[in-house]
């Protein structure tokens, strides 16, 4: 068995879904449309240079868990998800991952959101197994600090690392399939490297490496 891992974020999705997660709530009202473009700025910004302190953009990212309580945020979610996620699906998408299926090859996403965000939108693409940001939470509520292994830059290595050894099944060989060069450390661990609708310095480095470049979009 074989085992194909995809990044969710402008890979499998052609769109990031914290930017539309925060995009839908300035839709709906929950947050004004200056704070939500002020720290999107600033948070991606620091996420395309490669220097995002992942735990301080978790804490911002929580910040409606702490104001409105836990249930209230996760209805809100639970409609993002209904109205928006179906449109974010890369086009090529469901291609790629019914070729693996049909491989017997074992599909896992593993991502940088949190699982708040990225499990149902994983789940209705017909994924079951999947690793991101895991939070804590007391008494019902998110509090916005992280547990674990962040899945972030080398963190995915190390996430991924402690998966595989909680399973009860051998992987012969490893695809790894994203658009970031926040994503180099894991892609370099994997048997085929797949560079997806990539960044700048990921197609300069997927080139320079001789690795499979395509897009999930046209």
């Amino acid at each position: 068995m074989n085992l194909a891992v995809f990044d969710l974020d402008h890979t499998l999705l052609q769109a990031d879904s914290d930017h539309g997660w925060n995009a839908f709530l300035v839709d709906i009202g929950v947050v004004t449309d200056r704070e939500f473009a002020e720290s999107n700025e600033r948070w991606y910004r620091e996420y395309t240079s490669g220097t995002l302190d992942i735990h301080e953009y978790n804490r911002w990212a929580f910040r409606l868990h702490r104001e409105f309580g836990t249930a209230q945020v996760t209805q809100w979610r639970d409609q993002y998800v209904r109205e928006r996620v179906a449109d974010m699906i890369a086009p090529k998408t469901p291609e790629v991952l019914a070729k693996h299926r049909a491989a017997g090859d074992r599909i896992l996403v593993i991502t940088a959101t949190s699982e708040f965000i990225a499990g149902p939108i994983i789940e209705a693409m017909g994924i079951s197994d999947y690793l991101g940001l895991k939070n804590e939470m007391v008494d019902g509520n998110y509090t916005g600090e992280l547990i674990g292994i962040p899945t972030f830059q080398a963190g995915k290595v190390q996430a991924l690392a402690q998966w595989r050894a909680e399973q009860n099944e051998h992987y012969d060989k490893v695809w790894f399939y994203s658009d970031s060069h926040n994503d180099l450390p894991l892609l370099e661990q994997a048997d085929y490297p797949v560079a997806v609708d990539a960044d700048e310095r990921l197609t300069r480095h997927a080139e320079q490496n001789g690795w499979q470049q395509m897009s999930f979009r046209d």
